[in-house]
């Protein structure tokens, strides 16, 4: 009886359980606010919300795109034939930092949007190639990954021209994706240092104390964070075993970790909204990479 009995309260809760994950499914509406046969990745909003910008291969290599906040009025900024990569927004909104190899070697351009002028900051090439630049919320300084060797990148701080200020993580393995927090006191970033470079753990940084904590603490890849606009949460992918990503919210203490997206194929780099409970995501659909927009 007792077995009956407990064979019956574990169908129970594996019913509830899927009933919970159905209900996890709907509760979050996505759309796709592109939809096009190349591939779409890295978007995100402006400060002001009114904008996105996000890169794009469909000319036949990889240029800056921008498109309004409902998918509209999508332009083409830059038209150079080599790879211009990974942009993200001056926090005046006005214009766009990424990274390119127009020049050759990578390194770090600025678009205005109003003049449509692009220019090099004087970054260290000679560090290394820089990866995943970000403006800090007051416009001074950039976060941003070099990469130094194989399977082994640090992250340096920068003046708004490109001047290495300092280093603020460096280590024998990978340190990617520095996005600051709305009040400008930390970054978020992930690395392999403490799994034997065998998986991505999120961290969270005190660009003031230097002081770091650990968010993520499991045996998959966790990575590209972004800050909720309240400062108290993280939204990142997580590489589910044998799957595509997913994407997942957790406070910043690490506590209340919740699972967003129920797809079968995969949802990455995700973008918090300036002010709305919205979040872009790279998502891959129809065969390959488009931006979507997930309401919270």
């Amino acid at each position: 009886m007792a077995s009956k009995l407990f064979r019956l309260l574990f169908f129970c809760c594996v019913l509830l359980q899927s009933t919970n994950d159905v209900i996890g499914q709907t509760k979050f509406p996505e759309k796709c606010l592109t939809n096009h046969p190349s591939e779409d990745r890295y978007a995100s909003y402006s400060p002001n919300g009114e904008w996105i910008v996000f890169e794009s291969n469909r000319d036949g290599n990889w240029n800056i795109y921008l498109m309004d906040k409902t998918g509209g009025q999508v332009k083409q900024i830059t038209q150079d034939p080599n790879d211009d990569r990974r942009p993200s927004w001056h926090p005046n909104s006005k214009s766009i930092l990424f990274e390119s190899s127009r020049k050759g070697q990578t390194a770090l351009f600025t678009f205005n949007l109003k003049s449509k002028r692009i220019k090099q900051i004087n970054n260290s090439s000679a560090y290394g190639e820089p990866m995943f630049a970000s403006f800090s919320p007051n416009g001074r300084h950039i976060a941003c990954s070099y990469i130094v060797g194989e399977n082994n990148s640090h992250i340096l701080l920068l003046n708004q021209k490109g001047k290495i200020i300092k280093t603020l993580v460096a280590n024998a393995y990978r340190n990617f994706y520095p996005k600051w927090s709305n009040d400008g006191s930390k970054l978020s970033y992930f690395s392999r240092k403490e799994t034997a470079n065998v998986d991505d753990e999120i961290y969270i940084l005190d660009v003031k104390t230097g002081k770091e904590s650990r968010i993520t603490d499991w045996p998959k890849h966790n990575f590209c964070p972004s800050w909720s606009n309240t400062d108290d949460k993280l939204v990142y992918a997580t590489s589910m075993k044998e799957t595509r990503p997913e994407i997942f919210i957790r406070n910043i203490d690490g506590s209340d970790e919740k699972r967003i997206t129920f797809n079968e194929d995969g949802d990455t780099l995700p973008n918090w909204h300036p002010f709305e409970n919205k979040i872009l995501v790279t998502a891959y659909r129809n065969g390959n990479y488009e931006i979507c927009e997930i309401e919270l």
